[in-house]
């Protein structure tokens, strides 16, 4: 089973595609229930192999690089180490910082070893009402859920993140504003392949839909002005299902 995927750019070595929300990278023992994913909608949509470097958590979204050989995969998992990577946060709380701040808080790997970890984070825009604000992160190490708990680190967790967030202001989002995906974007990857190589992702229309209705929009436009580039919109069966109500049949 295929998605149409939105192929951002594309050189001999390599793809970069906009990913959508709600699809995994990988089929895994732990995802028995899904029927879409990356590789395998990619592979089909090129007609060849792929193989991936990295990846996005299911429920983010934005620039994804993707090999078309085991040979470029090695030369792209290289270049990702020295790639610039520019995430949009949707988080909780009034920003009252400064401009950047850098967050050098280590985390542990799989097997429990700390390695040291480091983003840089500042505003893209903040408001009072609604109490939110929109993070612009750059991550100069790629460490699991990095983004989300460095920004959590600096008490303003992203919104729907149900692992590093807050249910109370995760709850409120989806009772006042029926948003229930968790607001992070790769908006922009600058790989240094080639003579280099700067790709940068739209919105999907969920992010976008909500971001348009905030104080703080046409300032973070005039911060990012890619944010307000036409949305793509998320591929039909990738779309949460709606609960049935109580009673209903079928």
């Amino acid at each position: 089973m295929s998605v149409p995927l939105h192929i951002l750019a594309r050189t001999d070595d390599i793809v970069v595609i906009a990913k959508p929300p709600h699809l995994l990278v990988h089929r895994t023992p732990m995802a028995s229930r899904d029927r879409y994913f990356v590789m395998q909608s990619l592979r089909d949509q090129l007609g060849q192999h792929v193989f991936p470097p990295v990846r996005l958590d299911r429920a983010a979204s934005g620039c994804m690089p993707v090999a078309l050989s085991s040979e470029a995969a090695a030369r792209l998992q290289e270049a990702m180490q020295n790639a610039t990577k520019t995430y949009v946060a949707f988080t909780r709380g009034l920003w009252t910082r400064e401009g950047e701040v850098i967050v050098d808080k280590p985390m542990k790997s799989d097997k429990g070893v700390l390695k040291e970890a480091s983003s840089v984070v500042d505003c893209l825009g903040t408001s009072r009402e609604p109490r939110c604000s929109l993070l612009r992160v750059r991550p100069r190490t790629g460490r699991f859920h990095q983004v989300r708990r460095h920004v959590r680190d600096l008490s303003h967790p992203v919104v729907q993140d149900r692992q590093h967030g807050d249910n109370k202001t995760n709850r409120w989002w989806r009772e006042n504003y029926d948003y229930t995906r968790l607001g992070l974007h790769c908006l922009r990857l600058e790989l240094p392949m080639g003579d280099g190589l700067v790709v940068e992702s739209p919105l999907f229309t969920d992010h976008y839909d909500l971001f348009t209705q905030m104080p703080w929009w046409e300032d973070a436009v005039a911060k990012e002005p890619g944010l307000a580039r036409p949305p793509l919109t998320i591929p039909e069966m990738l779309l949460p299902k709606p609960e049935p109500e109580p009673g209903a049949i079928g």
